[in-house]
């Protein structure tokens, strides 16, 4: 019966390509892995996110917040972008460069301790021994906390997205699990901060080798090259969008203090997450996108502006109705947090902007390095700028609307550079 239901499901889906205009069967089948990948990772922010409002102090959680927007600054030395380059490569059949890029990654990160080291001894002559070992802590663990998950972009660029989806859940909810039993035993900061990066760095280590132990050890040095040089390229266009990304609570922390910084952070968390499905969607179009010749893109462009346009008032939809429901959720699970209301229903708009993963998919799969830079450059400034003005005048507000601001704006950017493909 299990088998008669599926060939149906099978035969509708494809009886349904000649209206969509899309490969249905693909995007249910990876479509349905990848959200519940992302399903996985916000309820496990969720949980986090309860946990830390009921059994941490506001300064305690605004603090960490702002320890880990620092780490993600100084990550950026590790070379991020080769993780999207991996999955090009391997969609190409050129799996074997996991190894050599993972190593790079390992050697760059530690450009970023150096850096945590830096700001540890800043703190340190200032009187601050917490924040100094904080980012000791930070400096020791940074060259193996990210550079192990190519294993990730690799089951991308293979398809095998159900995969992905359970090495991704089996790490998030381990090292959901052992924050949360740590919260529940403490509440001290350098501790907390152990247990957000030990647990990661084991699990993604032993998953990483067992997975790369099977992919054959060596590759052609050009191919390794080529990977590294566009991952170096994506890397660069996302410099200014790490700072972009982390300067709001840096920001906010200078301003306003760790507590203004622990609101801020709930007002953004469950809108964020409901976003965090939508990344999927751009994990999905990628290998198709990689896929396509210029040409191919070009003459399915309208097809593609007519989706997103449907899309967006899906997403348009959601966030409205996440609007409604603000202050019951509130009540419910943050009653500490009710401060953060206002600002988490404004912030909901941002979801509609969760249409651009699908442009810039498309974009990074046909290699358009230029075109990235421009948007890589142009949007992220925009934000810093905005945030810079906006924070010291106006505080959180200042920040959500800086936020919309700059993503609204990046999304016509998208659009503008796809039609000029």
């Amino acid at each position: 019966m299990v088998r008669t239901l599926k060939d149906t499901l099978v035969t509708t889906l494809r009886w349904s390509q000649a209206y969509t205009k899309t490969d249905m069967v693909y995007l249910a089948s990876g479509g349905f892995w990848l959200v519940l990948g992302q399903a996985v990772s916000s309820l496990s922010a969720l949980a986090l996110a309860v946990a830390f409002a009921n059994l941490a102090p506001p300064e305690t959680y605004g603090t960490y917040k702002y320890l880990l927007s620092l780490a993600g600054l100084f990550a950026i030395f590790s070379l991020p972008g080769i993780n999207t380059a991996l999955a090009r490569a391997t969609a190409q059949g050129q799996e074997a460069t996991i190894h050599a890029t993972t190593r790079s990654r390992i050697i760059y990160a530690s450009l970023g301790s150096v850096c945590a080291v830096v700001g540890s001894a800043y703190y340190f002559f200032n009187g601050n021994m917490e924040l100094s070992i904080a980012l000791l802590i930070i400096a020791a663990t940074l060259p193996f906390f990210d550079t192990f998950t190519s294993y990730l972009f690799y089951f991308v660029g293979k398809r095998r997205f159900d995969l992905r989806t359970k090495y991704y859940a089996l790490t998030q909810v381990l090292s959901t699990a052992v924050l949360i039993a740590t919260l529940a035993f403490t509440d001290n900061l350098l501790i907390l901060l152990t247990a957000y990066f030990l647990p990661l760095i084991g699990i993604r280590t032993a998953l990483y080798w067992h997975i790369a132990r099977a992919i054959p050890q060596t590759a052609p040095k050009e191919q390794e090259t080529e990977v590294k040089q566009y991952g170096m390229h994506l890397t660069a266009m996302q410099i200014l969008s790490t700072i972009a990304n982390e300067v709001d609570k840096i920001l906010i922390w200078k301003f306003l203090g760790p507590v203004q910084v622990a609101i801020y952070t709930f007002a953004l968390a469950i809108p964020e997450q409901i976003k965090g499905p939508l990344k999927g969607v751009g994990e999905l179009a990628f290998p198709k996108f990689a896929e396509q010749t210029s040409e191919e893109i070009r003459q399915n462009r309208p097809a593609l502006f007519r989706k997103l346009a449907l899309y967006a008032l899906a997403l348009l939809g959601v966030s409205l109705l996440y609007a409604l429901a603000a202050p019951y959720v509130f009540q419910f699970l943050f009653p500490q947090y009710m401060e953060s209301v206002v600002y988490s229903q404004w912030f909901a708009l941002s979801i509609v902007t969760g249409i651009a993963t699908i442009p810039n998919a498309l974009l990074a799969a046909q290699k358009k390095t230029k075109t990235q830079y421009i948007i890589s450059v142009v949007q992220p400034l925009l934000t810093i700028g905005l945030l810079v003005i906006l924070i010291p005048l106006y505080g959180i507000m200042g920040a959500i609307v800086a936020l919309l601001l700059s993503r609204f704006a990046t999304v016509v950017t998208y659009i503008a550079m796809v039609r000029a493909l």
